[in-house]
């Protein structure tokens, strides 16, 4: 996982964590919610694995693992890497990034993935990392056609990236996957065959 993504995910989180326990403050919850926010948050591999079992089926890239699993009630969030996050390969490979939604509050997939990336956009951004839209590829997941966006961009340092974007019908809602890394360690054959290992 790239620097730039962690930094991501980390802003992403505090964000949610913020909203949720601001309204738990309001409700005097406060204590009970931070015990489960502590519960919901895993980097264990095979704990992780589990939470994305939940809403999908998959098979792992070659190197890859489940490093991070998050539930945050309305949604559930699982990354996938190569090897252990803390090693420099992590790095080097693009990271996958699952996002389960239990309700759209009415809005299509076409929409809920736009705001999605556009979030993403923004954060990025504000370190330098902005992507524009390269591509886009019709492809199978899940037996049914969708569309995966194709982004580029570059870091503070000038590093090449790249971005796929789409969303699939799960077990028991919306999902939105994200893959992203360093196009020079970007390997398109393995990535397709991850997303034509998807199953429900």
């Amino acid at each position: 996982m790239s620097q730039n993504t962690k930094r991501l995910l980390i802003i992403l989180v505090v964000a949610v964590v913020v909203c949720i326990v601001g309204s738990a403050v309001a409700i005097g919850g406060l204590g009970l919610l931070a015990d489960r926010f502590k519960d919901n948050i895993t980097m264990d591999s095979k704990k992780a694995h589990a939470m994305a079992n939940e809403f999908m089926t998959y098979t792992l890239p070659d190197g890859y693992q489940e490093q991070m699993g998050m539930d945050f009630f309305v949604y559930k969030m699982v990354i996938l890497g190569n090897g252990d996050m803390k090693s420099s390969k992590s790095f080097a490979s693009p990271s996958i990034i699952l996002t389960h939604f239990q309700s759209t509050e009415g809005m299509t997939p076409e929409q809920m993935t736009e705001q999605m990336q556009k979030s993403f956009e923004q954060q990025s951004s504000q370190k330098g990392m902005a992507f524009k839209l390269v591509e886009t590829r019709t492809v199978t997941i899940n037996g049914e056609e969708t569309t995966l966006n194709v982004n580029e961009g570059n870091n503070n340092s000038g590093d090449s990236y790249r971005q796929w974007v789409t969303n699939f019908p799960g077990k028991t809602g919306l999902v939105i996957l994200m893959i992203q890394g360093p196009i020079e360690g970007w390997d398109d054959a393995l990535l397709n065959d991850f997303l034509a290992s998807i199953g429900s």
